[in-house]
């Protein structure tokens, strides 16, 4: 079912690498996000995994690109000791994502919709709708009339639903807010008072009492997309290294094709970077980079000072 119509955009997508949708999440506070713990923590190792990001208020069904992928700093879980957090396995399990800030990236707060959460258990007879990503196209979609068919002990749901890949993390909503999460086919989690407390504490900075805090490492990297605006095949070579890197050290390089009209993402492997670009068609004819003049031997100089999405078309016209 397409959910476009009336959505909140607190809806997060959980990207691993450079563009796979692997989870869904809900944004919750200025840099926080509820998805579930298997989207984020690795089961063979219980660390947070280096290559997630988030990927907030994205919608390619209408054509919406979010302001910038986040990089997660700290994931929150539930404390052993905690009412909702004895026994239950990673797979049952919530989880409370931080970002990292960068500059020139809002807060979420400016930039998309924060969900609340409704006080109370939800009964059987309550109209339930879950909200996810869809895992091959990445948009942004909607079930509706996922019901908790009961209340576990552990807070634990059975529900009357099996949504696809990348459904995982997403939070499931009555009228009135986010009541609990969904963790896998026909499983989800209530969100508790206890719980909603927590995370009260956690997006003001306070002690987490009912949650353990866990550092992540990541591997930042500029998300270059490089559109072609021509109507004809053109062949490209990027050649990059960190700003502040010694002159002396060899660049990396990355090249492809991209067919009339498309676009490719170029994973750079650094923070920040001095790139030389260059676009050829028709044979070797050089094509313009926006309004970057060409330098050298045909290639056109662009400097992005911060890890992040960064867009550049490539012009054919004179």
């Amino acid at each position: 079912m397409d959910g476009n119509e009336g959505r909140d955009r607190s809806l997060a997508a959980i990207v691993s690498g450079i563009d796979r949708v692997v989870c869904s999440g809900t944004v919750i506070g200025p840099r926080h996000v509820l998805t579930a713990a298997t989207c984020v923590i690795d089961p063979e190792t219980g660390a947070p995994f280096e290559d997630r990001q988030i990927m907030p208020r994205i919608d390619l069904d209408d054509g919406y690109i979010p302001a910038g992928r986040r990089f997660v700093q700290r994931v929150y879980l539930p404390a052993a000791d905690a009412p909702f957090g004895p026994g239950a396995s990673l797979n049952d399990q919530p989880a409370i994502v931080e970002v990292r800030e960068a500059d020139g990236q809002p807060a979420f707060s400016e930039v998309t919709a924060e969900a609340g959460f409704h006080y109370g258990h939800a009964g059987n007879d309550e109209g339930l709708s879950v909200d996810f990503y869809d895992a091959a196209t990445g948009g942004q979609m909607a079930s509706d009339g996922c019901a908790a068919l009961a209340i576990e002990a552990g807070d634990l749901m059975p529900l009357n639903c099996a949504l696809p890949e990348g459904a995982a993390g997403a939070a499931i909503r009555s009228s009135s807010g986010i009541v609990g999460i969904y963790l896998g086919p026909g499983r989800g989690r209530y969100i508790g008072k206890a719980e909603q407390e927590g995370i009260g504490r956690i997006m003001t900075g306070l002690q987490p009492g009912q949650f353990r805090v866990m550092e992540a490492g990541y591997a930042p990297f500029i998300s270059f997309v490089l559109m072609n605006g021509c109507n004809q095949p053109v062949s490209y070579i990027a050649r990059y290294r960190a700003i502040e890197a010694r002159k002396d050290l060899p660049f990396s390089t990355v090249s492809g094709e991209i067919e009339g009209g498309r676009s490719a993402i170029l994973p750079l492997k650094t923070e920040n970077g001095v790139i030389y670009l260059r676009g050829t068609a028709d044979g070797g004819r050089l094509v313009w980079g926006g309004d970057h003049r060409f330098e050298g031997e045909g290639y056109f100089k662009v400097a992005i000072a911060a890890w992040g999405d960064h867009f550049h078309t490539l012009n054919c016209g004179e």
